[in-house]
């Protein structure tokens, strides 16, 4: 058995990950800031003003599974205060469900820096609230997400090995662009991902959940081999055995280099 982490009713996570959420693409850089300051998880986007119609809904909601995901240990949200989702009526959903939420308002905490200052101690007191409570877990206890953006992969006997060995499988393969797969896997609640990028695209990652990176014989990834956790020349049972060892707490290439991004599912362009 490896050890996770127990997250309320969030569920098990592989990883301990503070979310410090920007609830605007305005108030992104100061959440940089914050999570600068800690050892702290954000990530920069073009959401939460200037959208309308179904896209509010959508945004919204997924920036509540973001939070909810089980690798989240807690979530401090960040908002200017003037958007249109605004960060306390988010930080008011999250709470409904999740004791570990807080946030704060640029507008209303003295500007940048008062905000950095506030945010970096709320952030602290969450860590203090809500420390790691570490548990055994069993491999079904685990949703492998498997990203394959690559058409030339398949993926049946990688699948079925890991369903023998006990663990979940979800398999999304909706786009050729990893991070599009990546959100979904997310909203599944994959714990961590096998990927098999398209060909003409990186490796890449996704800051909540690690990724495994398998290359494919394209130019573009034999050039990036490094950044490549395996290769298409990998056993399914070397796959399994790095897994293992992710899970156990082993950083992926892309957790050691902060390769990644979130990109949130839209319908209409922004106005």
């Amino acid at each position: 058995m490896s050890t996770g982490y127990l997250h309320e009713n969030r569920g098990i996570g592989i990883r301990h990950h503070q979310l410090i959420l920007p609830s605007v693409v305005c108030s992104t850089h100061v959440a940089r800031r914050i999570a600068n300051g800690l050892d702290a998880i954000t990530f920069a986007h073009q959401h939460g003003c200037g959208i309308i119609g179904g896209d509010v809904a959508g945004i919204d909601d997924f920036f509540s599974q973001l939070a909810a995901h089980p690798n989240v240990s807690s979530v401090l949200v960040v908002g200017l205060g003037c958007e249109t989702i605004q960060s306390q009526e988010l930080g008011a959903k999250l709470l409904e469900t999740n004791k570990s939420t807080r946030y704060q308002i640029i507008q209303e905490s003295g500007g940048v820096q008062g905000t950095v200052d506030s945010g970096i101690a709320a952030a602290k007191q969450l860590n203090a609230d809500f420390p790691k409570n570490q548990v055994e877990i069993r491999n079904d206890q685990i949703t492998v997400g498997i990203d394959n953006s690559n058409p030339k992969i398949d993926t049946t006997e990688l699948t079925n090995a890991l369903k023998a060995a006990g663990y979940k499988v979800e398999i999304v393969t909706d786009s050729h662009i990893s991070i599009d797969n990546f959100s979904k896997l997310m909203e599944l609640k994959a714990q961590v991902i096998i990927s098999f990028p398209d060909e003409n695209q990186p490796a890449s990652g996704f800051p909540l959940i690690p990724v495994i990176n398998i290359a494919g014989t394209g130019p573009l990834h034999q050039a990036t081999s490094q950044d490549f956790d395996l290769t298409n020349t990998n056993s399914s049972q070397e796959i399994l055995d790095l897994l293992a060892k992710v899970i156990a707490g082993q950083e992926t290439k892309a957790e050691k280099s902060s390769v990644g991004e979130i990109r949130a599912p839209r319908i209409v362009r922004s106005v």
